[in-house]
């Protein structure tokens, strides 16, 4: 997959599908660890399905994820990490974006939030650069009493940016 048609891909109209039928509106509850998985198809290009997951580790990782499903496979499109590690490809190729320059070869420590994207000709979701460098407005996620509040705007914020159409409520009072 090139990545003109990733980046199609990601922005085209998402909306969650649960039992055959195209969401307008969901709720989501919020519960430790947090793990939730929803389909997405788009109305605008139904050849397309997709996965987007969240996922809570009892260690507090929390990567929030969009994939691009075929054939029962997946292939990410994006990806958030907080307090995850991670190793970019020290290779650059004609393929990679020149934003991703800097960081070939970087090793990201757990206390270094960072943002995946596909780039052509790699493992799926194998370059990366740190949350700092990137437009993603949720650069770490609060502790304490806040934590709550910023995992479900971190969770809200990656839904506008990967483009989902339903309207999604979180409930965190479950946390």
């Amino acid at each position: 997959m090139t990545n003109e048609q990733s980046q199609y891909l990601l922005s085209l109209p998402k909306k969650i599908i649960e039992n055959n039928n195209l969401l307008n509106t969901i709720t989501i509850n919020q519960e430790f660890p947090f793990d939730k998985r929803f389909e997405l198809i788009s109305e605008n290009d139904d050849e397309f399905t997709f996965l987007w997951e969240i996922q809570q580790s009892k260690k507090n990782t929390i990567r929030i994820s969009l994939h691009y499903q075929e054939n029962d496979s997946k292939t990410g499109l994006l990806r958030i990490d907080y307090n995850g590690g991670h190793i970019n490809p020290e290779t650059i190729s004609d393929s990679v974006p020149e934003k991703f320059h800097p960081y070939a070869g970087k090793v990201f420590l757990n206390n270094e939030h960072h943002v995946h994207y596909h780039v052509e000709g790699y493992k799926s979701l194998s370059w990366a650069i740190p949350l700092i460098d990137d437009e993603f407005e949720v650069k770490e996620l609060n502790e304490g009493t806040d934590f709550n509040n910023s995992l479900a705007n971190a969770v809200q914020l990656f839904a506008k940016a990967i483009n989902i159409e339903t309207e999604i409520t979180i409930n965190t009072l479950l946390l």
